[in-house]
């Protein structure tokens, strides 16, 4: 139980001359003093103790806070309504501890931005309410500048994404139009084959400005958002991903994921991460192509493996993997296979996103095993 804190009053005065080990409440007083976060104690409505930080935070000296002001005096009229009533909570023992922001009107009048830590103690033998307040103007501030640069960059990338998709829709709806129905336009197999072939470099223009966009766009937002875990069966996103492109790749496939496990994690991100590990192994494998995808685990984290028979990689390529843009044998293999090397980036910044990362083992012509490893435990 406290029995005197006010700045310079007896627990003061007793703090120069006795032990702090011995007694509780001179250890509190000394520590308070030295904190670098303002420290108070409210009771009746005014601050019956504040530390030499709490007063200079606020713009005042120790005399003119303690037993003088109170929360309604400090407190922005805006927020006091919303922050007395949780004070009243913690005073009457509805809550035991809290935690919230608000404004601050500091004695020159200028507002600032807090955050503060409450809790409920005895003093004097009647309840009170103490906390840890700290000045959060500066992160704050810094906040707000990080949000606009966001929403600048967001601007540009949409503006950027719409200048130089906008020629392509013209060009990909009339070579839609003609090859729909060539004979109508008198065009013979040759002037056909042309026409696929602009179609072709049309749609994969199309789809290297949309990954540019989108890997952009990635460095930005994940900075600034969280993942929304929820529970998901992880079988069931692999089911998805496979269903997706059974059009599109004559690949034997062999799914060892068990339909029982579930995580806890982004299913989003989770589903775009084993897309494009999948993608590029099927892309990567060779004649007859071959992926396997299965799972392990060990007590820290779930393993996530997509293995192909495919041409495999030197230990120089793959300490430049995930790097933008880079292709392990330049322009022949970026041609044969369609690749413009954002894929694999893309997935490592969402396995980084969700507190995971990617692991790769490869031998040249023996193919190539990509892991996404999450921790079970994240915090």
């Amino acid at each position: 139980m406290l029995h005197n804190t006010t700045h310079d009053g007896d627990l003061s005065s007793r703090a120069n001359h006795e032990d702090p080990e011995l007694n509780p409440e001179i250890k509190y007083h000394n520590l308070a003093e030295q904190a670098f976060v303002g420290v108070y104690i409210v009771q009746d409505g005014k601050f019956v103790y504040a530390n030499p930080r709490m007063a200079e935070i606020l713009g005042y000296t120790l005399d003119e806070i303690v037993g003088k002001l109170g929360p309604i005096h400090v407190v922005s009229p805006e927020d006091y309504p919303h922050i007395h009533e949780k004070s009243r909570k913690r005073l009457v023992g509805e809550i035991e501890k809290d935690y919230y922001q608000f404004q601050c009107v500091k004695k020159d009048k200028t507002i600032i931005h807090v955050e503060i830590y409450g809790s409920r103690l005895q003093y004097r033998g009647n309840p009170a309410v103490n906390g840890v307040l700290n000045d959060i103007t500066d992160r704050k501030k810094a906040e707000e500048e990080l949000r606009n640069e966001l929403q600048h960059k967001k601007d540009f990338i949409n503006i950027a994404s719409h200048e130089l998709l906008t020629p392509l829709v013209p060009i990909l709806g009339y070579l839609d139009i003609i090859l729909t129905d060539p004979e109508k336009y008198g065009l013979n197999a040759e002037g056909k084959r042309l026409l696929d072939l602009m179609m072709w470099s049309a749609r994969n223009e199309e789809r290297i400005v949309n990954r540019i966009l989108e890997y952009s766009l990635l460095n930005v937002v994940t900075e600034k958002i969280q993942p929304q875990v929820r529970t998901f069966s992880p079988r069931t996103v692999i089911d998805v991903i496979l269903d997706s492109n059974r059009n599109h790749t004559d690949a034997e496939i062999d799914v060892a994921i068990p339909p029982e496990l579930t995580l806890d994690s982004d299913v989003d991100i989770f589903y775009g991460i084993l897309f494009e590990m999948f993608s590029n192994a099927v892309e990567y494998s060779t004649i007859p192509r071959q992926v396997w995808i299965s799972y392990q685990q060990d007590e820290e984290n779930h393993y996530f493996s997509v293995k192909d028979n495919g041409i495999g990689m030197t230990d120089e390529t793959k300490n430049s993997l995930f790097t933008p843009f880079f292709i392990s044998d330049g322009y022949k293999t970026s041609r044969k296979y369609g690749r413009i090397g954002l894929g694999l980036p893309i997935a490592k910044k969402l396995a980084e996103f969700i507190g995971g990362e990617i692991r790769v083992e490869s031998e040249v012509a023996k193919g190539s095993t990509f892991t996404l490893a999450l921790p079970k435990h994240s915090g």
